[in-house]
């Protein structure tokens, strides 16, 4: 009898949810839903959780359910403790804390929490999840450990991470604060006048990658200003300027991150977890630079990270 249990990737922006078979070694997706980020929520979590999956409780009973993202944070359901960097992908799987909800049993993640080169802590939630699935479907920790072996791998999102996988472990990562600046200054800057939808120019996005290459310490914000001059002064057509802004903040993003993660040379190669639009981009930026990207599909990435959290909740089930 296959075993049936809900996912659910609960971000500060949106709700994931995943209805979930185990079928011999690998889980399925039966069904999903979507709702509301946390940062979205006037407080009733419960309310739109259980509105969402009524139908599948139906169906098949009081089914287990593990949720990650920002549902573990202050502004989430339940706020949950934070696992420390060096994490291994066991140590990932059992970091949750459990409840229980009108019947049913539910297990939040840790979220993962380090401290960088800036002297400061960081955190992240959510993306410790695909990070797990990752390291599993890579067989990252059934290869000998070699001294210093080590993979790049980066989340982009609404603030991206870039994490440095050591010898099976998540040694440690920095998040980047671009993709909420990119969405206010499209929206509320007198830089762009035309929102990018579904305009996206890779000559202008390589032109802004191109001039974030070019830039010294501390100059980009005097370059984020030439994108209104450039339109000014006619360098720059008002649809292309979206694609720009992007270029300029994508490769700043990339330089500023993998030299925050305290790498002497640069990486030959960095692997890529996220939807298919910002993975190119990334893909296109780091290919300017000499380093190749392997994209991922971050769906199945983090189905086999649920499976594995699913797995252990198994063998501490009535802990």
């Amino acid at each position: 009898m296959a075993d049936v249990f809900i996912a659910g990737d609960w971000g500060s922006t949106n709700l994931r949810l995943y209805l979930c078979c185990v079928k011999g070694s690998a889980a399925e997706i039966l069904a999903t839903q979507h709702g509301p980020g946390c940062s979205k929520i006037d407080n009733n979590f419960e309310e739109i959780f259980f509105d969402l999956v009524a139908d599948w409780i139906e169906q098949y009973g009081p089914v287990p359910v593990i949720l990650s993202g920002a549902v573990g944070s202050n502004i989430g359901w339940h706020t949950v403790p934070y696992l420390d960097c060096p994490a291994t992908p066991e140590q990932i799987a059992a970091g949750t804390n459990k409840w229980v909800s009108r019947g049913l049993d539910l297990w939040i993640l840790s979220g993962l929490k380090t401290r960088t080169a800036l002297i400061a802590p960081d955190m992240m939630r959510g993306e410790e999840l695909h990070l797990l699935g990752w390291m599993l479907a890579e067989k990252q920790v059934e290869k000998p450990a070699e001294k210093d072996a080590e993979q790049i791998v980066m989340l982009p999102g609404t603030h991206n991470k870039w994490a440095l996988i050591k010898n099976g472990r998540v040694d440690s990562f920095v998040t980047a604060f671009i993709g909420e600046l990119y969405s206010v200054l499209e929206q509320h800057s007198i830089l762009i006048t035309q929102p990018m939808a579904d305009h996206f120019s890779d000559q202008a996005f390589m032109r802004g990658v191109e001039l974030a290459k070019s830039l010294k310490s501390g100059q980009l914000l005097n370059a984020l200003f030439t994108i209104r001059s450039r339109q000014i002064d006619g360098e720059l057509t008002a649809v292309d300027a979206a694609s720009f802004l992007s270029g300029l903040l994508v490769a700043s993003d990339i330089i500023g991150s993998m030299a925050l993660l305290n790498r002497g040379d640069q990486p030959a190669e960095v692997v890529i977890i996220g939807s298919q639009m910002l993975s190119d981009a990334y893909q296109l930026a780091l290919g300017s630079m000499g380093i190749e990207a392997r994209i991922y599909d971050p769906t199945q990435i983090a189905i086999a990270g649920y499976q594995a959290v699913y797995q252990s909740l198994d063998r501490n089930r009535d802990q």
